[in-house]
């Protein structure tokens, strides 16, 4: 019990006495979530609640134009824009302000655009109710089609400029839709003459509604605190391999750990006085990210944390997590022989274990071979955990298949680790 209490004694004091280490383990992951969650949280929002500016211009003034200046307007997610320093904008002015990079996307309504569809419908209905069979392609071919052109700057985000499109093409097929019908319902009056005008109708009958997963308990809707707390809670949690394998390296420098090896007991008691010590800082990693999560990213305008009913699961996992980190990191200061061996290897290993697990970048937007490769990464089992609690409103059983191998992975290294030191005698 004696070289077990000194050993805690002693883990504490050298983190304590290490600044810089203090550092890393508690401000540096609240800095970083801080960060990716204001830079990310754009993506995460609804397309409706995102504004950009768009250049108008309408040479149609017909009911084409009219349709897509109103429909830009009312789609919540686009404001336009038709003059330009007190003046009416033309198509030299939207090439110059989008190839500038003042503006991001113009549009251009060409002119007698309407008319080409109200042709082209008339013509259409015309063969319909006349004694031809078909439409050759030399008639067909006068019935080019009109061109609305858009301008993009280059630096646009594809995401934008499809959903930009598609909004047009919303537009213009509901116009073109419309101006058939009316010319339709117009033609079969002549044949059927009626008191009952037909009316055209934009609605659609089947609509689309987007829901998320959910358990009886809750439903969870993602959002950028929910994703990036949990991962940047697993990566920090494992960088507190850059102060622990220096901790144990310094040990043997100075030779303090011949001090305890002469005290009674097992070395296996100086190892569970790291992973004890460790452990605690982990989980003040945990608590203080999500404080950061509930508390203070909230103040910046982001969504508050939602920890979901599971309570007891979060911490198993947290537990899970903060062990394998600490196993992990014990085995590289135990194998690892300077200070710049086990920072380097490290620090690297970590980031290359993150980005492979799925902190830097979705999985599932990952090539396939990348995809089979991440359930190896230790990372990849706590943040699916996590996302098991945080988004898909799990309990227990959800994320014992993660702990367990975030448990396993602890014993293996720890195994590693007392088998290295016992043969190479280290400690």
């Amino acid at each position: 019990m004696l070289r077990f209490s000194t050993s805690v004694y002693k883990e504490i004091l050298i983190l304590i006495r290490d600044k810089a280490g203090i550092a890393i383990l508690f401000i540096m992951p609240m800095v970083l979530v801080f960060v990716m969650t204001l830079i990310q949280d754009s993506t995460f929002r609804k397309l409706e609640e995102t504004s950009l500016m768009v250049l108008f211009l309408d040479e149609d003034q017909d009911s084409l134009g009219m349709a897509v200046e109103n429909g830009l307007m009312n789609s919540g997610f686009i404001n336009i824009k038709k003059t330009y320093e007190g003046k009416l904008l033309d198509r030299e002015t939207i090439i110059q302000l989008v190839t500038k990079g003042k503006y991001q996307i113009g549009i251009i309504i060409p002119a007698s655009a309407t008319g080409t569809i109200r042709n082209k419908a008339e013509y259409l209905i015309e063969q319909a109710f006349s004694d031809v069979d078909s439409i050759t392609e030399e008639e067909n071919l006068q019935f080019e089609p009109a061109k609305v052109i858009l301008y993009f700057d280059p630096v646009i985000k594809y995401s934008f400029r499809k959903s930009v499109r598609i909004t047009l093409e919303k537009f213009i097929y509901g116009i073109e839709s419309k101006i058939t019908f009316d010319i339709f319902t117009d033609e079969i009056s002549r044949y059927i003459p009626s008191d009952n005008n037909l009316k055209f109708d934009p609605t659609g009958s089947i609509i689309i509604e987007e829901r998320y997963i959910k358990d009886k308990y809750n439903e969870m809707v993602p959002n950028s605190v929910q994703h990036n707390i949990p991962a940047w809670t697993v990566f920090a949690m494992f960088f507190i391999i850059i102060p622990l394998t220096g901790n144990i390296i310094k040990e043997r420098e100075s030779g303090s750990i011949l001090r305890l090896k002469l005290m009674p007991g097992s070395d296996l008691i100086v190892m569970s006085a790291k992973i004890l010590v460790y452990l605690l800082v982990c989980f003040i990693q945990f608590v203080l990210m999500l404080l950061v999560g509930i508390v203070f990213l909230p103040m910046l305008g982001l969504p508050v944390l939602e920890l979901g009913p599971h309570i007891l699961a979060l911490i198993i996992i947290a537990i899970a997590t903060a062990l394998s980190a600490t196993g992990y990191g014990i085995m590289l200061g135990t194998i690892a022989t300077t200070h710049e061996q086990a920072a380097s290897f490290g620090s690297v290993s970590i980031i290359i274990l993150a980005a492979i697990g799925g902190i830097w970048v979705p999985i599932f937007i990952m090539p396939d071979i990348m995809q089979k490769i991440s359930i190896i990464s230790p990372l990849n089992w706590g943040l699916e955990g996590f996302y098991s609690i945080f988004l898909r409103g799990g309990g227990i059983r959800d994320i014992l298949p993660y702990a367990g191998l975030l448990v396993g992975f602890c014993i293996l290294t720890m195994f590693l680790a007392f088998q290295y030191q016992r043969f190479h005698k280290k400690f």
